[in-house]
């Protein structure tokens, strides 16, 4: 009996071990958008990406002075998710982006049906709260209400989260 509490210490203390990491630019163990969908888990993980575009103030035209950030991944059903968010300066930082700023969206396209789900700022409501943006890792969770394009159906959208990495650009100086 002794002998196999010793195991059991010691697997657990190597399971603990491994988990642990003092390298702060780890990637994420598990890159993920995972939500509820009228009651149902949609989950995208491994196949997703995020675009990082920070504001480009260096040029006199304001039009891309603002960053935004589009967070894109695909169910197992090969459902695809688009978030994108549109910052209020030259990067997209900690805080709460809703609908109601023009740019701030969640589309998804329903692979069999071809049916468009979407909240934008004249369609359903949509709010992302960004937790972290930091060591290239985007923390945060979303809720809301996406509409059928084609059946004008409303799709409740509730305990949204995502954990990925993302890759950063600039936007591109206006001539």
């Amino acid at each position: 009996m002794p002998q196999t509490i010793t195991k059991i210490a010691l697997l657990a203390a190597l399971i603990f071990s491994a988990g642990c990491s003092s390298d702060d630019k780890a990637e994420p163990n598990r890159r993920f958008i995972s939500f509820q969908m009228d009651g149902k888990v949609m989950l995208s993980e491994q196949k997703n990406m995020v675009s990082n575009q920070l504001g480009n103030t260096s040029d006199t035209d304001p039009i891309n002075d603002n960053a935004s950030m589009l967070i894109q991944g695909y169910t197992a059903g090969k459902d695809a998710i688009n978030i994108h968010i549109m910052g209020n300066g030259p990067a997209i930082t900690p805080g709460v982006y809703t609908n109601n700023q023009p740019g701030n969206a969640f589309t998804m396209e329903k692979f069999v049906s071809m049916d468009l789900l979407l909240a934008d700022e004249t369609t359903g409501s949509f709010s992302v709260t960004i937790h972290q943006v930091k060591d290239d890792v985007v923390i945060g969770e979303f809720m809301g209400t996406a509409v059928s394009q084609d059946q004008g159906t409303i799709h409740v959208i509730s305990r949204g989260y995502f954990k990925l990495k993302y890759q950063t650009t600039v936007a591109p100086a206006i001539p």
